[in-house]
């Protein structure tokens, strides 16, 4: 007949001595702790209530609790540096900074536009004008190539643009209206609920030289959308954003938006 250890209650040969599952030192037989239990006087509750806390205490000094232990520590670990990686990389406002300077450096023009300009803001121009979606990028990577182009002829090639926020400050309802009003003097229903203005620390490396530059920008939620509505670059004009479309692409763009192109920018 088989025995069971009186710390985890793992099932084990008659000839016994020690618990293979948790370790634990079991007595001679099964009936002399029997006896012993009896002899004392404890009832069979008592009993029961004895061999559950040494099975918890088991379970507590067990090799397998480690490892559930560990396993489950990894896990919420891992969760956790996903949900941080997820943050870090998706998002904010300096996600679209991040988009604008990573989209001259790869000369993109359709993630040059989406860093600029929400996606309704877009839609809008596509609705509107007489271009579609692959002539907003194609004039965008235009204005990506030219500001690449510029900082090649002062840094070389291999341009990398990184930045530092060293200092931001939240824009309040009130400007955040106004700012929605001056969008919508162009596009159509744009609704503005967030955004900063923020100092920045800009470096530009190329093959040839390298340079820090001081900057300024206004990062806003448009519809849901992160985006570069400004950015001025102290004795930098090749990255300069004004009124969330670069300058260098705002006159082929107003060509294709018919009444809005009289305008005199």
């Amino acid at each position: 007949m088989s025995k069971f250890c009186t710390s985890c209650g793992a099932s084990l040969a008659d000839n016994a001595t020690f618990c293979t599952s948790c370790g634990a030192k079991l007595a001679a037989t099964a009936n002399t702790a029997s006896a012993a239990t009896t002899a004392d006087g404890d009832t069979p509750l008592d009993a029961l209530k004895e061999k559950t806390v040494n099975a918890i205490n088991g379970f507590k000094n067990s090799p397998q609790r480690n490892t559930y232990i560990g396993i489950a520590a990894i896990a919420v670990a891992a969760i956790l540096l996903i949900v941080i990686l997820v943050n870090l990389l998706s998002g904010g406002y300096k996600g679209a900074l991040k988009d604008y300077f990573g989209a001259i450096e790869d000369k993109d023009g359709k993630a040059y536009a989406k860093s600029v300009l929400s996606g309704d803001m877009i839609d809008y121009m596509e609705d509107e004008g007489d271009m579609d979606k692959d002539e907003i990028y194609d004039s965008y990577e235009d204005s990506a190539k030219k500001a690449y182009s510029a900082l090649k002829d002062d840094f070389g090639s291999g341009i990398k643009i990184s930045f530092d926020v060293t200092g931001k400050e939240k824009i309040d309802k009130d400007d955040c209206e106004t700012l929605e009003d001056a969008l919508n003097l162009i596009y159509d229903d744009v609704k503005v609920s967030k955004g900063y203005d923020v100092e920045l620390e800009i470096t530009v490396e190329g093959k040839d030289d390298d340079d820090e530059f001081d900057a300024e920008a206004t990062v806003v939620k448009v519809d849901g959308d992160w985006i570069v509505m400004s950015l001025v670059v102290e004795d930098l004009d090749a990255l300069d954003v004004v009124g969330g479309v670069n300058l260098g692409s705002l006159g082929s763009l107003l060509g294709g938006l018919g009444s809005l192109g009289d305008f005199d920018f």
